[in-house]
């Protein structure tokens, strides 16, 4: 409810508000919950939703008021980088975001960055090592995973153990931006993703 305050008076500057919420579960319940109250008020509001397609996304993104989780709205933004037309991005320009849940979005979920993958020629000789020194780690010794299973971290163990095993010195200089790229992804599905329930492998 305290969400509607701010984002009534921001969103009549017709710039767009985000109101940033921790799962899309969230965003569908607090838009429809909120909306009675934003028509009464003269706005339009909107909620983004991970299976949407591009187009209710972009429809979504042109309201007055869009509620939308961080991460999507972070994927999104990645996606409108990669894109070649103006007329195929998301997102308009942006003004202001309310973050519900701060401490969640602002700290759990920053720990994990956002990637889009690509298929590409290059091949990296780090990644069956960084396979390697993943897959023996120990949970909540050298990883913890949050209250919601949705993000991991490595220990200041964890990070010990993987730069004496890949004989990396500091594994977050600027010189191994891609080599912590590795390492976070390789623990992410080593540790929160299950096979045959988050991903298939086919044709192996």
């Amino acid at each position: 409810m305290t969400a509607v305050f701010p984002a009534y008076l921001n969103c009549l500057y017709k710039k767009g508000v985000h109101v940033l919420t921790f799962n899309d579960y969230l965003a569908k319940r607090d838009a429809l919950w909120m909306k009675p109250i934003y028509d009464l008020l003269g706005v339009t509001v909107a909620f983004v939703q991970e299976t949407m397609n591009n187009q209710e996304k972009k429809e979504a993104y042109s309201k007055d008021i869009t509620y939308v989780t961080a991460k999507e709205a972070g994927f999104d933004y990645l996606r409108d980088s990669l894109t070649y037309d103006k007329k195929d991005l998301i997102h308009r320009n942006f003004y202001l975001a309310i973050v519900d849940e701060a401490d969640s979005i602002l700290i759990d979920e920053a720990r994990v960055p956002l990637v889009i993958a690509s298929k590409t020629k290059e091949v990296s000789s780090n990644l069956q090592r960084v396979r390697d020194v993943i897959s023996t780690l120990i949970p909540k010794v050298d990883y913890q995973i949050d209250d919601y299973s949705q993000n991991v971290y490595l220990t200041e163990q964890g990070i010990k153990r993987i730069e004496k095993f890949l004989q990396c010195d500091n594994l977050y200089t600027e010189k191994n931006f891609k080599l912590v790229q590795e390492v976070n992804c390789a623990l992410y599905a080593e540790a929160l993703l299950q096979r045959d329930v988050d991903y298939i492998v086919r044709n192996k």
